[in-house]
């Protein structure tokens, strides 16, 4: 007859799972096991503190919450295990076509509500590559009179940004168009033109671009390079490729007091600086995450 495992308690489990995601050199190990504890047995951090040797977590429970850690130690990060990430606040939904969202595009976020404190809000944001939807519906939960447009090549990952803008409250003021960059845009303003022809302006554009050299991306973590869609990480030979055709049309797009937020690679700040300059357009900063590493170039459409 076999015999079942007893329970373990919830303190000893969260150690159990923290000692072996350390072993194995999990970034945040502690980290980690607190978010398995909380999303599969539906407890909090506070328990664990307070109620951790009191709690029992049944076998079953248990073992599917070594599963989780096993997945995460072969390089699976949570957020892919559980098809969810919180960003600015908010719950974003995932899936194999979105890119996992990082805390340092947080930045764009940040910025922009600086920029607009004690001004007008943005009547109309662009997002550029949305992915998940997650800039562009962070924006738009805090500039409750706003209305934005998020654009991207994959279907797939629209609907998972349609799904999240309803999902946080802002699916009214969300639209998402399926295209490549400023073609979606135009051919959406195209189908339906004011009597004046004019091209359709934005208060504010942001994007987070494909910025990863085609020639490192095998280099990059395993969390990354096998998780995250090939579309939302390739920026071509050099990285640069996305900039271009953003710098091509934003001063169309662009209103002459609005500004643009695009994230960068932690090596891409001279480039980006050069390619905005070139195409005519004042730099306002280059911003840096909490690494310390450029983050966000800020243009404004002035010229040189």
């Amino acid at each position: 007859m076999t015999t079942l495992p007893l329970p373990m308690t919830l303190k000893n489990i969260y150690r159990e799972m923290k000692d072996a995601l350390q072993e194995a050199m999990i970034e945040m190990p502690a980290l980690d096991a607190r978010i398995i504890v909380e999303e599969r047995a539906g407890l909090e951090w506070a328990d664990i503190i307070a109620k951790g040797e009191e709690i029992e977590i049944e076998a079953a429970l248990c073992e599917q919450m070594r599963g989780d850690v096993m997945e995460r130690i072969s390089g699976r990060p949570l957020s892919r295990i559980y098809n969810k990430r919180e960003f600015w606040g908010l719950e974003f939904k995932l899936s194999p076509d979105t890119l996992d969202p990082r805390p340092e595009t947080e930045l764009i976020v940040e910025l922009a509500l600086q920029r607009f404190t004690g001004r007008e809000v943005p009547r109309k944001i662009l997002d550029l590559g949305t992915g998940s939807g997650c800039i562009l519906i962070a924006l738009l939960s805090e500039f409750s009179n706003s209305e934005g447009i998020g654009v991207d090549l994959s279907e797939g990952a629209l609907d998972i940004a349609r799904y999240n803008a309803q999902q946080n409250g802002c699916g009214s003021r969300a639209k998402f168009i399926h295209g490549s960059w400023w073609d979606a845009v135009d051919a959406q303003h195209d189908a339906k033109k004011d009597a004046h022809n004019t091209q359709q302006k934005f208060d504010l554009v942001v994007s987070n671009p494909p910025y990863i050299s085609n020639h490192v991306i095998q280099n990059l973590a395993p969390e990354v390079k096998n998780h995250d869609p090939i579309l939302g990480l390739d920026g071509g030979n050099e990285g640069l490729d996305a900039y271009k055709i953003i710098f091509s049309k934003l001063k169309t797009h662009l209103f002459p007091d609005g500004i643009a937020l695009l994230e960068i690679g932690y090596d891409q700040e001279n480039d980006v600086v050069r390619l905005s300059k070139e195409s005519g357009f004042a730099l306002r900063t280059v911003h840096a995450d909490l690494a310390g590493n450029p983050r966000v170039v800020e243009i404004s459409c002035g010229d040189k």
